[in-house]
C-alpha cells in the first residue's frame, strides 16, 4: 500500500501547513522563524535578507523532519512488533484514523484531543543563530495542538501499520515534504503573503473539514479492511494506462 499511502502523507502535511489555526499566524511565525518581519522586506527587499531566510527555513525544517522522521519510525517499529496481530493493529488503526479524521472536520468534539501541549525554547538557546532556528522546528514536531494534531496522529497511525519500519519512515519524510515545500515557498515570497493569504484564510474552513472527511473515510477503508480493494483498483487503472505501480 506504500505508493497509496505516500500521496495520502504529502497531502496530510500541505492540510497540516493550511490548517484553519495556523494560517492567519503564518507571516508572524514565519518572522520569528527567519528573523525577517514583512515590514524589512518591504523597506529593504530581499536582497539583504535572501541568505538568511533560506538558511533559517531550512534548519527549521531539518529540526521537525527529523523528529516527523523518529516518530515515524518509533510508530512503524511498534506495528512490526504487533505484527502477529495484524488485524487487530488495522482495526484499530482504522478507528483511530476515522475519530481523527471526524475531530479534524469539527464532525465530533472530544476534549482529550482538544488539549495542546507545547514545549518552550529554553532561554540559553535564543542566541544560537541557525541553532536556534533547528530547535524551534524540533519543538514544533514534539507538540500537539487540536489544530493539527489529529492529521499528524493518522499519518502516525497509518506508519504503524504500514508493514515495515523503513514505509514507516518514508511516510513521515513524505508528509514533512509537504509541510517544508509551503514553508519554503512562504518564506520565500513572505512580502506578498497578505496577496494570497487572504484566500486561505477564507476558504481554510472548508478545507479543512473537507480533509477531516477523507482521513474519515481512509480510517473507514482501513477499518472494514477495504483498503486493499482500492490500492487493487488503483494499481488496475495504472496499468491499463501504461503504468506500474509498485
Amino acid at each position: 500500500m506504500v505508493s497509496l499511502n505516500i500521496p495520502i502523507a504529502f497531502w496530510a502535511g500541505i492540510v497540516s501547513f493550511f490548517a484553519p489555526c495556523v494560517v492567519p499566524l503564518l507571516p508572524a511565525y514565519v518572522g520569528y522563524v527567519t528573523g525577517v518581519s514583512v515590514k524589512d522586506l518591504e523597506t529593504r527587499g530581499y536582497k539583504p535578507y535572501l541568505k538568511k531566510i533560506f538558511l533559517s527555513s531550512l534548519f527549521y525544517i531539518s529540526g521537525f523532519s527529523i523528529i516527523f522522521v523518529l516518530l515515524g519510525t518509533a510508530a512503524a517499529g511498534f506495528g512490526v512488533y504487533l505484527r502477529r496481530y495484524d488485524d487487530i493493529v488495522r482495526t484499530l488503526g482504522g478507528a483511530m484514523i476515522l475519530v481523527f479524521g471526524l475531530e479534524f472536520a469539527g464532525i465530533i468534539n472530544l476534549s482529550f484531543l482538544a488539549h495542546e501541549k507545547r514545549a518552550k525554547l529554553p532561554t540559553w538557546a535564543r542566541d544560537l543563530g541557525y541553532i536556534k532556528t533547528f530547535l524551534v522546528g524540533v519543538i514544533f514536531a514534539t507538540a500537539w495542538t487540536p489544530c493539527i494534531g489529529p492529521v499528524l496522529g493518522s499519518i502516525l497511525t497509518l506508519a504503524a501499520v504500514s508493514g515495515t519500519v523503513a514505509k514507516g519512515a518514508m511516510l513521515l519524510f513524505v508528509y514533512s515534504m509537504g509541510i517544508s515545500i509551503p514553508f519554503m515557498l512562504f518564506s520565500l515570497t513572505l512580502a506578498s503573503a497578505t496577496r494570497y493569504l487572504a484566500f486561505f484564510k477564507r476558504h481554510a474552513g472548508a478545507f479543512s473539514k473537507m480533509a477531516g472527511v477523507l482521513l474519515a473515510v481512509l480510517g473507514i477503508l482501513l477499518l472494514t479492511d477495504t483498503y486493499k480493494y482500492l490500492y487493487s483498483w488503483i494499481f488496475d487503472v495504472a496499468f491499463r494506462l501504461g503504468y506500474q505501480i509498485r
